[in-house]
């Protein structure tokens, strides 16, 4: 929903309006654009397969930063790499480890 203040006509909207959607910037400027549009067709086998596996890997990341022991060596291993492709946090450290051996499985 829309909120919009009036002083001597509209002052400032911000929020959702049919399927425009406005906001103000810091800088006080307002910005309207359209909604992105829901999908409408099904997903492809490929989307399903990368959607599982995605699914998997979470699962796995999150078993491995709950143990502590786990979690210690990849600390060490994310904090000894400064390569600019490494992802900054150590989450996404463990899950673009996981990733990469969860392509090679078909769930």
């Amino acid at each position: 929903m829309a909120q919009v203040t009036f002083m001597n006509g509209i002052m400032s909207i911000r929020g959702k309006l049919g399927d425009t959607i406005y906001r103000t910037t810091p800088s006080g400027k307002t910005i309207a654009y359209q909604r992105r549009q829901s999908r409408t067709s099904p997903l492809t086998e490929k989307e399903i397969l990368q959607r599982k596996r995605f699914a998997i890997a979470t699962r796995i990341a999150c078993a491995v930063l709950e143990n502590p022991e786990l979690r210690t060596i990849f600390q060490r291993k994310h904090k000894s790499i400064t390569s600019r492709n490494c992802p900054k946090t150590l989450r996404g450290y463990v899950m673009t480890k996981v990733m990469s051996i969860i392509k090679e499985i078909d769930v």
